[in-house]
């Protein structure tokens, strides 16, 4: 029993020694050439891995690779500068560290890196009971990848598992000599000229409800949960949401720009549609077919945005907004059938306002792909009213009330959209 449980207790050693061993510190989007050249860096007496038998991994765990071609980089151990380098990365890689930590400052190593070219450098340190391993390329002085790999005796299987921790990615087609000059004096993404003009158009479906998420629902029930009683009473007037249904989707098509990534505008035409909260208990409502209001806006937007590119073929543009909007409602009534002539009420029924205006303000957020193909998600809170103030005179009528002084919403929405660069 006792041999059993030492027996477990190595097993359990060995396989805790292999997963601290096999580690990838860090590992960022280096491209990886089809049919690539690998030299072999490292300033062991004796090279931890074979060549041949390297390229031969490199093909059974990478098909795409095509034909590599492997060597030793000589030329690296016999300069005093490149083997002080490797000495000092030898003694310094460890997990934790950003490959920034791990950069090559002497000009004469940085003049080696960028000389590469299309070939890639694989670092290898023989550190005992594991290798040490770093991948560089021309397009930066410091590691693109890092990481161990538990030694083993067999030279096949241990270039197995650096070709398949380090060397399992998608390949691309090696670049000409006029490619790589273009490449190298691309600008960094985070750092790209900023276009003069970006603009878009879009179509977005959303929803707008009374209640502002995280505010407290008394501030806004006797709006949402009133009834028009008579085709005219309802608990005040105030509020349009205590005529009509607060909460409907809608529909936005939108067209905007933004200048030198910073400030610009957009203007928009939004739709909704809603229906007439009537009493159901009112008799009279018996001649009715259906009662509602199609509400159209048009309005201006001020924006400010703040682009961020998290990879090559994606733009996030996040952005504030603050503008004003029109907004004009369509009634849309009809008496069931056989009823020829509606009541006194029906007739003289609840009118709006020839048009409101109003605020909006709001964040989101577009995500653009490859330049061109967007989506758009924005949220915020808009108003409309109409102002109830007017010059009384000694011997002026009554006024009559209002409708819809003040009313606000909560909206959220989804956008497709196109941008594109004038």
């Amino acid at each position: 029993m006792k041999s059993v449980k030492s027996l477990v207790l190595f097993l359990l050693a060995v396989a805790a020694s292999m997963a601290t061993a096999n580690e990838v510190y860090f590992d960022s989007k280096w491209p990886l050439w089809k049919d690539a050249t690998i030299l072999i860096w490292t300033v062991d007496k004796e090279p931890p891995i074979d060549p041949r038998e390297f390229c031969l991994s490199l093909k059974r765990n990478n098909m795409a690779i095509g034909e590599p071609k492997c060597r030793i980089l000589g030329e690296w151990e016999r300069d005093s500068i490149a083997v002080r380098y490797a000495g000092w990365l030898s003694n310094n890689m460890e997990p934790g560290l950003s490959s920034n930590y791990l950069k090559a400052r002497h000009p004469s190593m940085n003049g080696k890196f960028q000389e590469l070219e299309d070939n890639i450098v694989l670092f290898v340190a023989d550190k005992g009971t594991f290798l040490q391993i770093g991948i560089f390329d021309e397009n930066a002085s410091e590691p693109r990848a890092a990481g161990t790999i538990q030694k083993k005796a067999d030279k096949i299987a241990l270039g197995d598992d650096i070709a398949s921790a380090f060397f399992d990615r998608k390949t691309s087609r090696r670049l000409s000599k006029e490619e790589r000059q273009k490449k190298l004096t691309e600008p960094d993404d985070y750092y790209k000229d900023v276009p003069h003009l970006r603009a878009w158009g879009g179509l977005s479906a959303g929803y707008a409800q009374a209640h502002v998420p995280l505010t407290p629902y008394n501030w806004v029930h006797r709006h949402v949960e009133s009834e028009v009683r008579k085709y005219r009473i309802t608990r005040d007037s105030v509020s349009l949401w205590n005529f009509i249904d607060d909460s409907t989707p809608l529909f936005t098509l939108y067209a905007g720009a933004i200048w030198y990534g910073f400030m610009g505008g957009e203007i928009f035409y939004r739709y909704s549609n809603h229906k007439v909260k009537t009493d159901n208990s009112d008799t009279i409502y018996r001649e009715l077919d259906h009662w509602e209001f199609g509400q159209h806006e048009i309005g201006l937007n001020v924006m400010f945005t703040k682009t961020y590119s998290p990879i090559k073929l994606m733009d996030i543009h996040l952005f504030t907004f603050f503008g004003f909007q029109y907004s004009f409602y369509a009634e849309d009534i009809e008496l069931k059938k056989g009823v020829e002539l509606g009541s006194k009420e029906y007739r003289t029924r609840i009118k709006f306002e020839d048009s409101y205006k109003g605020a909006l303000f709001g964040i989101g957020s577009q995500f653009v792909f490859q330049q061109h193909y967007g989506v758009n998600i924005r949220t915020g809170i808009a108003s409309r009213g109409k102002s109830v103030y007017s010059d009384p005179t000694p011997d002026a009528a009554a006024e009559p009330t209002t409708i819809g002084a003040m009313t606000v919403d909560w909206f959220i929405s989804f956008g497709l959209e196109y941008h594109w660069n004038p």
